[in-house]
């Protein structure tokens, strides 16, 4: 094994044993670095003679799934090279509503070698980040004015939308520091091949999201998202 897949081998192992977006992020950007640098994609390197394997890695979500957790499996799914799609289960046929109510749901993300197990972990990671930043977003709110903001209808949708946004323009602004490693980030055709042919999966259809008029709250959330991306508030809202 050469120098260089010597290293990729360490780094890939540093992305699987990752316990945090973080470090996951990490050592993803540490990887599109290598890779870049040496003008090379993860297809130009062999670490066990064999060609890199298109794999998946599942998230369970349960019965029902905002659609602001749709967004967030889009956005770090682009990011690390992947794609992903949704998996919903059902049950036995109910004759009273005339429908087979759904049981559970999945979100699968598809990559190569690692790359589905590591955008499996960041989005698990991240969704976590988002829902705690939201209850002490809301609880700062309440010991401010003592409004309790956080089952008004939109208030959610808007703080995650923004949190999102924020993230992704923090991933963006990473990427154009580096251009070369945009094209580390590119998604494999390899991967495109098996989402389209293979799987032949469906577009999922956008559905509306209720947000608030209150814009403050979703600047709020862009900013956490922002922090978040750069890593520098992931111990206060994780």
């Amino acid at each position: 094994m050469n120098p260089i897949d010597s290293k990729l081998k360490k780094i890939l192992a540093m992305i699987d044993g990752a316990t945090s977006e973080g470090e996951a992020r990490a050592a993803s950007l540490a990887l599109q670095r290598l890779l870049a640098a040496n003008n090379m994609t993860i297809d130009d390197i062999d670490l066990n003679d064999d060609a890199p394997e298109v794999n998946e890695s599942a998230e369970d979500l349960g019965k029902r799934v905002p659609e602001w957790v749709k967004v967030l499996a889009y956005v770090i799914a682009k990011n690390y090279r992947c794609r992903y799609y949704m998996q919903t289960s059902h049950g036995a046929y109910d004759y009273w509503s005339g429908r087979r109510n759904v049981t559970g749901t999945r979100f699968v993300f598809v990559g190569e070698s690692q790359d589905a197990t590591v955008a499996a972990g960041c989005f698990r990671a991240t969704k976590h980040a988002i829902e705690t930043c939201f209850k002490k977003f809301c609880d700062k709110r309440f010991e401010q004015d003592g409004t309790k903001i956080g089952r008004r209808a939109g208030v959610k949708n808007s703080y995650c939308l923004g949190f999102i946004e924020g993230l992704e323009n923090s991933y963006r602004e990473q990427l154009e520091q580096d251009e070369t490693m945009a094209l580390a980030i590119v998604v494999p055709e390899s991967v495109n091949r098996y989402m389209n042919d293979e799987l032949n999966c469906k577009k999922m259809k956008p559905r509306p999201i209720t947000v608030s008029a209150d814009h403050s709250i979703e600047d709020a959330g862009r900013q956490d998202g922002y922090g978040f991306g750069q890593g520098d508030r992931i111990a206060s809202c994780a």
